[in-house]
């Protein structure tokens, strides 16, 4: 092997790393982002904190990064990886399992070191709280470690039905609760609101990509509620999670839970969202997933900027 491609080697390496973890979708991340504007609107945002709010945000990505290894771990091995990124099928997503570019033991080696990062991160995180209150750990924990089961360990989204889109919401909902816990020792009634909300909106992506991939899904016996249930059934799932969001937000802000400038501060990411189920529901799911992650983009900045004005 010549020099050059002995020094490129380790650089393939690192961005095929990057690519199982998809570090690329950080909107994935950013709950703690609302914690933190939430207590700068209160005027509790010290440089205590914005640690706190950090130190979970980087919780959250090590748990993503792990969740997505395992998800690839477990797609590869199972062959629906394989039929789902054919080259022919032109699928925008890398897969370096399927490329080989990297081997399945380099991806597991990746998977639990990321949670073990995680799970440190969430004591350092639990640390800098002054060591309560106790279900700040405890929160923690369970978004570090069972976050990263959504294809593995319990296998959510192959023993439970729509396990995988159940524990997608109430991980990242808890990157909302637990940075503003731990700052507060309590959780609001806006910090849940807006934790249900950040959920919600990576649910509606993710239900998209399960909706285009319901077809193989079924073949691997995976129990998303796309690959369980009839064509109108999973309609009628996608409509009333991305109704659900709209009316929480809604109902939120005329209970006086949210700013009153909410529904301006999202109505960008509405007017997108309902972009992303009008054509969802002409069966144009494809690629839709991305427009549901710009989607988010707007909803979290909409939300960031009501929560710090009002």
């Amino acid at each position: 092997m010549s020099e050059t491609a002995e020094k490129a080697r380790p650089v393939r390496t690192v961005t095929a790393l990057a690519q199982l973890g998809k570090l690329k979708l950080y909107q994935i991340w950013i709950g703690p982002v609302l914690a933190g504007s939430l207590l700068a609107g209160h005027g509790m945002l010290d440089v205590r904190s914005a640690v706190l709010c950090l130190l979970f945000l980087v919780t959250v990505a090590f748990t993503m990064c792990a969740s997505h290894a395992f998800d690839d771990i477990t797609g590869f091995s199972d062959g629906s990886d394989i039929r789902n990124y054919a080259p022919e099928r032109k699928r925008s997503q890398v897969k370096p399992l399927v490329r080989g570019t990297l081997t399945v033991g380099t991806a597991k080696v990746f998977a639990y070191s990321s949670v073990a990062l995680a799970s440190v991160c969430v004591l350092v995180f639990w640390a800098v709280a002054g060591f309560e209150p106790w279900w700040v750990l405890a929160g923690g924990l369970v978004v570090a470690i069972f976050g990263a089961q959504y294809s593995a360990g319990i296998n959510f989204s192959y023993r439970i039905f729509g396990g995988g889109e159940a524990l997608t919401g109430i991980t990242l909902a808890g990157s909302v609760w637990l940075p503003y816990g731990a700052a507060t020792g309590s959780v609001s009634a806006a910090a849940l609101v807006e934790g249900l909300l950040f959920g919600l909106w990576l649910v509606q992506v993710l239900i998209c990509s399960n909706t285009v991939d319901a077809e193989d899904d079924r073949r691997v016996n995976r129990h998303t509620v796309a690959a369980r249930t009839s064509k109108r059934g999973n309609l009628v799932f996608v409509v009333g999670t991305f109704v659900t969001s709209w009316a929480l937000a809604v109902a939120a802000t005329v209970a006086g839970v949210l700013g009153p400038w909410t529904p301006l501060g999202l109505l960008p990411a509405w007017l997108l969202q309902f972009y992303v189920l009008r054509n969802g529901l002409r069966g144009q799911w494809r690629n839709r997933r991305n427009y549901g992650f710009l989607a988010l983009q707007f909803a979290v900045l909409g939300s960031v900027v009501v929560n710090v004005v009002s």
